[in-house]
């Protein structure tokens, strides 16, 4: 039994070590550039060996991000535990994602300039979990809808899509610019932007 489980434990070490490889050398070098005999050097294997855990590059390019949106989406229930308010929610998740892009920049490459790019990426698993941690942002808008803290006419679909969006260049650009700023720079006033736009005139 002890055998078994030092075997496994290898095994997942090794498929750790390929992933980690492969999102380094995607991360500074590009998908398009790195090629699997790249990703079995830098992880020490052989590419026969490789081939063994991972079909390609393309199961790669969507396995790295599909652990990490897996783990940002067990976070965030925690993360709006007990927080009242639609506003209050908002800013939670807004300040909550922008600090995990932060702590995991690798991730977010991966995800932002070459997994959303690819053509198959709205088939992945990955897309199907982004879909349900930002399915969480219509649950906010709905209920600031419901409550009167926001707009009654407000479409929380639209709403989602416009936080998103926002959200989604914000970070492009961040990493298209090296992650030589802060994401908090001037978070606070897009988000007062945005609050503005959702929230029912006579809310405070």
């Amino acid at each position: 039994m002890a055998k078994n489980h030092s075997k496994n434990n290898s095994k997942e070490h090794t498929r750790d070590r390929i992933i980690n490889s492969a999102k380094r050398l995607f991360a500074e070098q590009g998908y398009q550039k790195t090629t699997i005999v790249d990703i079995s050097r830098q992880a020490g294997l052989s590419e026969a060996a490789l081939y063994d855990y991972f079909q390609g590059k393309e199961d790669l390019l969507q396995m790295i991000p599909d652990l990490w949106v897996s783990e940002l989406l067990r976070d965030l229930e925690e993360q709006l535990f007990g927080i009242k308010g639609a506003v209050n929610k908002m800013r939670k998740y807004l300040w909550w994602y922008m600090r995990r892009v932060e702590q995991s920049p690798l991730d977010a490459k991966i995800v932002y300039l070459f997994l959303k790019t690819n053509a198959n990426f709205l088939n992945t698993e990955v897309y199907s979990n982004v879909k349900k941690l930002y399915s969480h942002l219509v649950d906010i808008f709905e209920e600031g809808r419901k409550s009167g803290e926001m707009k009654p006419d407000l479409d929380p679909l639209v709403a989602r899509d416009i936080f998103v969006g926002t959200m989604d260049h914000i970070i492009s650009r961040w990493l298209l610019k090296d992650m030589s700023y802060s994401l908090f720079d001037n978070l606070e006033s897009i988000f007062e932007l945005m609050v503005d736009a959702f929230k029912a005139n006579n809310s405070q």
